[in-house]
């Protein structure tokens, strides 16, 4: 889908139907038709990446000059509210006059960016400004991205540590928790990964676009946006650390259960060992046996057999073993 845009002093308003092309000054690519990125490299003057060249993890594919166009390939978060959370390249392309963005998944920060845009004292009115607000409105959603995953840290921290004696957690529980931590340890590492490739798109912008272009406070705002970035990638490295101890504590919980039920069995295995062995014994079919003509050898048998489990089960109960 192509949606055309002019940028006025006030911000970007859509073209109405039927104007040209010739007109626009933004062209938004989503899942763009072949005709729709000609139409784009007509309008730009510079080949338009396909979606495979966006996904190469290589600087050179994701950061380069075409034509006096500065090419920027981010990998941004979406899917959130979905609750399938991924990472998929945002492509920016911005020329002295124009600029044209490409994506493939719908994106809730794009459309934040849509709402404010237009409004005043937005600083939008240029390409450059459009590029400034998009990247803000990406480190902004990020941002909301990591509150979220702190706030379920601090619950899941909450419900471990702070429980009662009384109300320790179940293993059943514990494998949910685990879960939990996993999820949000996934979803912290898309976050932190989308950063760094913002970062990175934040650097190139700051040295290849036009001087002229970045006048009006749009250099002052990319490097803002740049110290935004950094200090959220300091956050979610705290962040995820403390999701490291969390799993880590939380498997040392699942494995002390596991040993307090190892003990039981032991200590039950070692009460019952004398009686199975008098029993044993006293099960033996040798003739000559002299306790078994007794009257009262099989009553004997049976107390030797009761002390001789109590007296370990007393002596493991004193030492604190059950």
């Amino acid at each position: 889908m192509l949606t055309a845009y002019s940028i006025s002093a006030a911000g970007p308003e859509p073209l109405q139907e039927g104007q040209s092309l010739e007109a626009a000054h933004w062209l938004d690519l989503h899942s763009p038709s072949q005709a729709e990125e000609h139409a784009a490299e007509a309008f730009l003057g510079a080949l338009v990446p396909t979606r495979e060249e966006t996904q190469e993890i290589e600087f050179s594919s994701r950061f380069y000059v075409e034509n006096g166009t500065v090419f920027m390939t981010a990998s941004v978060l979406a899917g959130l509210d979905a609750g399938h959370p991924v990472l998929t390249p945002f492509t920016f392309a911005v020329g002295a006059s124009k600029i044209v963005t490409l994506r493939y998944d719908d994106m809730k920060a794009f459309r934040q960016f849509l709402a404010v845009a237009p409004k005043p004292d937005s600083g939008c009115g240029t390409p450059v400004g459009i590029f400034n607000g998009l990247l803000e409105a990406f480190i902004g959603r990020t941002a909301d991205v990591l509150e979220r995953v702190a706030q379920s840290v601090d619950r899941i921290n909450s419900e471990i540590f702070t429980r009662k004696p009384s109300e320790r957690l179940r293993a059943k529980r514990l494998a949910v928790l685990i879960g939990a931590i996993g999820t949000q340890g996934d979803l912290a590492s898309k976050a932190r990964e989308s950063l760094s490739s913002l970062e990175r798109l934040a650097q190139y912008a700051a040295a290849m676009l036009p001087d002229q272009a970045l006048k009006n406070g749009n250099s002052a705002r990319l490097k803002l946006a740049l110290r935004d970035v950094r200090s959220l990638e300091d956050h979610v490295n705290f962040v995820l650390n403390k999701i490291t101890f969390l799993l880590d504590a939380t498997l040392g919980l699942v494995a002390n259960q596991q040993n307090q039920v190892v003990s039981v069995l032991t200590v039950a295995s070692t009460i019952l060992m004398p009686p199975t062995l008098i029993g044993t014994i006293y099960g033996m079919n040798f003739k000559d046996m002299p306790e078994l003509g007794w009257g009262y050898g099989y009553p004997l048998a049976l107390l030797i057999m009761v002390v001789s489990a109590i007296v370990p089960f007393l002596y493991f109960r004193r030492r604190g073993w059950l």
